[in-house]
């Protein structure tokens, strides 16, 4: 994926991402850099002297470890003398990179949410901005999360993510649900007819505090002002949650995994929460296109599709959040600052890494030159909501990385009956009052 960290966070097999373009080579044959030093230079005379060098890269995603690792052999197998160093931190990727910053351990290449979590490196990162070549071939949507208002550009683009509910349409056929629900109300009525079918409604994964506070903001959204204007409207005090025109109904939506679910949310992971869908022993969880490798290890003929979070009382009210999921930055004072880019175009640009993506990951690019496309159930139903102009941004993103790690222990408190409706709001509330 996101907490992310949305992601913040995350542990899996199968990362949602896709960004691809046909400049690999390119960088690789090129030997004067931005700097003035000649990258091919050095690397024959560490070569001549029997050096390897090392890249260290920092992985806070942590999905498609295992094709992202392939990936990796081939690049090295590329450059002979050079060993890609990965750390794949999904857990608590924030406090560890922050700590190698801290401790001059800075990573050559690190990956971060795009918003806050990017911004906080902006001034250890280079500025891509006169990679103009490279630059041309990614949407100008994606490369606008990282660049400021004096047009510096402090990190590359990597893969559309989206999230809302995420259902087994075979379930759903067999239990007779037809139609999608448009209120929370409408949900209860398919939570129970599930529940008769023997079928757990909704298996959330209430364990991880990234994925109660992305679930939240569906609810904290106002789409007449989308995330960012809902967002500065709640620091600057416009407005209050008692403001937000759905925010009741997310307890409503909680109340029904209490009641379908009890305690035990609390305790599931991603992980079992997948599975339980993927195998059909639940119906529905809260997840993103992020996970669509994984679901398709778990159960190869499981039949997805995302459901929009019904946050109101109509269709036009349900919520569907999609944004560039994570963005790949470069240090600026990088001994090694060369290979870091051109590693970036590797992954992000190849042949190699255009497969990785769409058939490794499955994920939806967020590059404009790409001819291959995802294949899985959910990013293609992603795309469909993305192009009909029916997504809305991510929040979580836009507030500071202590976003989850606030918010989620307040959710995990609600579900376990520690805390009232108006305990959690007034945490909310504090929360965005003390963003800068």
């Amino acid at each position: 994926l996101c907490m992310k960290k949305m992601m913040a966070v995350l542990v899996a097999t199968g990362l949602s991402a896709s960004l691809l373009c046909s400049c690999g080579q390119k960088a690789a044959t090129e030997g004067t850099t931005g700097n003035g030093s000649s990258a091919e230079t050095k690397k024959a005379e560490e070569k001549k002297e029997g050096k390897e060098v090392t890249l260290k890269v920092f992985d806070s995603m942590a999905y498609g470890i295992e094709s992202y690792d392939a990936l990796i052999k081939k690049f090295e197998e590329q450059h002979p003398g050079v060993k890609v160093e990965i750390q794949h931190a999904a857990n608590d990727g924030n406090t560890i990179l922050q700590s190698r910053v801290n401790s001059g351990d800075i990573p050559d290449v690190f990956l971060n949410e795009p918003g806050a979590g990017a911004k906080l490196y902006y001034e250890y990162s280079y500025d891509w901005s006169k990679d103009k070549d490279l630059l041309s071939k990614f949407n100008e949507d994606a490369l606008n999360l990282t660049k400021t208002e004096e047009g510096a550009i402090y990190g590359l683009p990597w893969t559309y993510e989206t999230m809302a509910l995420i259902y087994n349409k075979d379930v759903f056929d067999k239990a007779g649900i037809k139609e999608l629900p448009n209120s929370v109300e409408e949900l209860g009525e398919i939570c129970k007819t599930l529940k008769s079918n023997g079928v757990q409604p909704i298996s959330l994964p209430g364990k991880e505090k990234w994925v109660l506070g992305q679930l939240a903001t569906h609810f904290i959204m106002d789409k007449s002002l989308d995330a960012e204007g809902t967002v500065e409207a709640l620091k600057s005090g416009k407005k209050t949650f008692k403001d937000l025109p759905h925010w009741d109904n997310f307890f409503k939506f909680l109340d029904l995994v209490k009641e379908y679910d009890g305690d035990k949310a609390v305790e599931t992971g991603w992980e079992p929460a997948e599975n339980a869908v993927a195998t059909g022993e639940a119906a529905m969880l809260h997840m993103g296109d992020w996970a669509q490798a994984n679901f398709t290890k778990m159960g190869p003929d499981t039949k997805l599709a995302f459901m929009p979070v019904p946050v109101g009382t109509a269709a036009e009210d349900n919520t569907i959040l999609s944004s560039v999921g994570w963005v790949f930055q470069v240090y600026k004072d990088s001994p090694n600052l060369e290979l870091a880019k051109e590693y970036c175009e590797y992954v992000l640009c190849s042949e190699d890494g255009a497969k990785w993506m769409t058939e490794g990951v499955d994920a939806v690019p967020a590059n404009n030159t790409t001819e291959l496309q995802p294949t899985g159930d959910l990013p293609q139903d992603a795309q469909k909501y993305i192009k009909a102009g029916k997504t809305n941004g991510w929040i979580h993103t836009i507030c500071d990385t202590t976003y989850s790690d606030t918010v989620g222990p307040l959710i995990q408190g609600y579900l376990l009956g520690e805390y009232s409706k108006e305990d959690v709001t007034q945490g909310f509330e504090d929360y965005f009052k003390n963003l800068k």
